[in-house]
C-alpha cells in the first residue's frame, strides 16, 4: 500500500468513526461499504430526500463542498493530499449543527451566516 492510499484509508476511516459514533440518531445511513478495500476515499451518506436541499444550502454557507447525488445522497471525500484530521472533525461538528437546525425546523444557522 502506498503512503497516499494509507493516509486515504485512515482519513476516510476516521470520518466513518466520527459519523457512526456521533450520529446514533440515524439522520442518515452510510451506504458505502465498511471495508476500506471495497471503497475509495469517500463515504456516501443517504438522507431523507426532503432534507438534502437544506443540507446543501447550509454546507455552502460553511464553505463545505460535497458531491450531491440527488435525490438523497451526498458523497464526502477527504482528500489525502490536503485534508487533515482536524478538518474531518470540523465537518462532523458542522454536520451536527446543520442536522440539529433542520430537525428544529428552521434555517437559523444559515440566516445568521448570511446576515453575519
Amino acid at each position: 500500500m502506498t503512503l497516499l492510499r494509507e493516509k486515504s484509508v485512515k482519513l476516510t476511516g476516521h470520518l466513518e468513526f466520527l459519523l457512526r459514533e456521533n450520529f446514533p440518531d440515524h439522520h442518515f445511513q452510510i451506504i458505502t461499504p465498511a471495508n476500506p478495500d471495497e471503497r475509495g476515499a469517500q463515504l456516501s451518506l443517504l438522507f431523507r430526500p426532503d432534507v438534502l436541499e437544506a443540507i446543501i444550502k447550509q454546507f455552502t454557507a460553511y464553505d463545505i463542498i460535497v458531491d450531491e447525488r440527488r435525490p438523497d445522497v451526498i458523497r464526502v471525500a477527504p482528500a489525502p493530499l490536503y485534508n487533515t484530521y482536524e478538518e474531518i472533525w470540523e465537518f462532523a461538528s458542522i454536520l451536527r449543527i446543520v442536522l440539529d437546525s433542520i430537525s428544529n425546523g428552521g434555517n437559523e444557522i444559515l440566516e445568521t451566516l448570511v446576515k453575519g
